[in-house]
């Protein structure tokens, strides 16, 4: 009920309103409370010295269980988390650059996807992830979503796009 009331103010209003009020804490907490939520994931594009793109065969998906790696940020920098995800499901070690954010819906969400190099690690299958495999782009496995494979195509293609 607070977030309708203060989002029918006219944003005037809440610009002044934020100006003056002395309390930092009370004014981050209203911002909080009024501000749209958003998941945020990582995803990458991680290629080997061949230029092969790594894939992960996920345990817990059963129609297209085959996809880039990637999961949900746990409150700490997006490159930090990447890394922490790829390392967690494989045991491999990366280098990252950011290469795009998107915005995706069910659940609101930014998805920002990097592109990397494998440095090293050993596989270790896990609760989560079963295999991994390097593939060539465009020879993809039976059990991929269509979209990660568009995806895929489009970071090689254009590693650094601008949107």
């Amino acid at each position: 009920m607070l977030k309708k009331l203060i989002n029918a103010l006219p944003k005037r209003w809440l610009v002044a309103l934020y100006k003056h009020t002395p309390f930092q804490g009370f004014k981050n907490t209203i911002v909080a409370w009024t501000q749209p939520k958003y998941v945020v994931a990582v995803l990458g594009v991680i290629t080997n010295d061949q230029g092969q793109v790594l894939l992960l065969n996920h345990r817990y998906r059963t129609k297209q269980p085959w996809g880039i790696p990637g999961g949900f940020l746990e409150l700490e920098q997006p490159e930090i988390g990447f890394k922490r995800e790829i390392e967690e499901e494989t045991g491999l070690m990366v280098r990252i650059r950011l290469a795009r954010a998107l915005f995706g819906t069910k659940p609101t969400r930014i998805d920002l996807i990097y592109r990397g190099e494998v440095l090293r690690g050993t596989f270790r299958p896990n609760e989560e992830i079963a295999e991994i495999r390097f593939c060539t782009p465009g020879e993809w496995p039976d059990g991929m979503p269509g979209h990660q494979k568009q995806l895929i195509l489009d970071v090689i293609a254009n590693p650094s796009r601008e949107v």
